[in-house]
């Protein structure tokens, strides 16, 4: 995968992703009670669809452009709200901005002023994390030059002892990615087992995702969710089949809210190119391990 994600900013995977995030969060705020949130790998925090990189794949009229478009009356809640919160994204800095997930984390604190929410944000490229801390500076989220497998079990449990550590990684090598990560988890539920940890990940090469599922199911990790869309079946050669979020001890009845939210998403993000796929057939939201 290229993966600087200017590249990618705004694709099906980022809708898909940020959707699911915004669910989670208000999830989390249901009980009124103080939660922390982590972004991992936080990324530049926005991304302009006018820059060179993005104009070169021109991923974002498959996602966030093509979303836009659609009709989203009936849509589920956490739809509506990350539309409306593209929305203020757009009339606070130009119309061709996308946010990254620490925006959506700092959305979500700067909206729920007196609930306690701490929200806190890595990045370990140099480079990344400069432009992360000028975009973002104003907002309520901590922004911290630091390495995920590093910092994670450094911060954990959290004061707040309830909250979210969202991973969004590279993939830059999928096997010994998803083998490093599936380590770094069982490390932070072994320090923290009551915090949710969902992890993003790409559908692409279909034998390194069962592969990784089946490792997962080796780990001693209890209530493992697993929540699918792809845009194009498995057996067609692209670049990214899919998108996939993994959820560990996700919020009560988040499984049937991303199910709502997917199979909503799948008609609006088809791709006109791809062979047709139902919403049963292009998304899948089950537990890999249960209680």
């Amino acid at each position: 995968m290229n993966y600087k994600h200017a590249y990618h900013a705004g694709n099906f995977a980022d809708v898909v992703k940020h959707i699911l995030l915004v669910q989670l969060l208000n999830q989390l705020g249901q009980k009124n009670k103080p939660f922390y949130v982590l972004d991992a790998y936080g990324g530049r925090g926005l991304y302009s669809l006018n820059s060179e990189e993005a104009r070169k794949t021109g991923e974002a009229k498959g996602g966030i452009q093509a979303l836009l478009k659609a009709d989203i009356e009936k849509a589920p809640t956490a739809v509506k709200e990350y539309v409306e919160g593209i929305k203020q994204a757009k009339f606070t800095y130009d119309s061709k901005v996308y946010p990254g997930s620490p925006w959506w984390v700092a959305h979500h604190v700067e909206k729920n002023p007196d609930s306690g929410v701490r929200g806190e944000a890595f990045e370990a490229k140099a480079s990344e994390y400069d432009a992360l801390n000028y975009q973002l500076h104003k907002l309520p989220i901590g922004i911290h030059h630091r390495d995920a497998f590093e910092g994670i079990t450094a911060v954990i449990p959290p004061a707040e002892r309830r909250g979210l550590i969202f991973l969004d990684p590279p993939y830059e090598q999928e096997h010994k990615d998803f083998t490093r990560l599936i380590n770094l988890l069982v490390a932070a539920y072994n320090k923290w087992p009551q915090g949710t940890y969902a992890l993003w990940f790409p559908i692409k090469n279909i034998e390194a995702v069962e592969l990784f599922y089946k490792k997962l199911k080796r780990t001693e990790m209890r209530r493992q969710l697993v929540c699918e869309l792809n845009i194009y079946p498995n057996d067609v050669a692209v670049g990214l089949n899919g998108t996939g979020l993994l959820v560990i001890n996700p919020p009560w009845q988040f499984d049937n809210h991303a199910r709502e939210i997917l199979r909503f998403l799948q008609p609006a993000l088809k791709v006109a190119d791809a062979p047709n796929m139902t919403p049963d057939s292009a998304t899948n939201v089950r537990w890999l391990v249960g209680e």
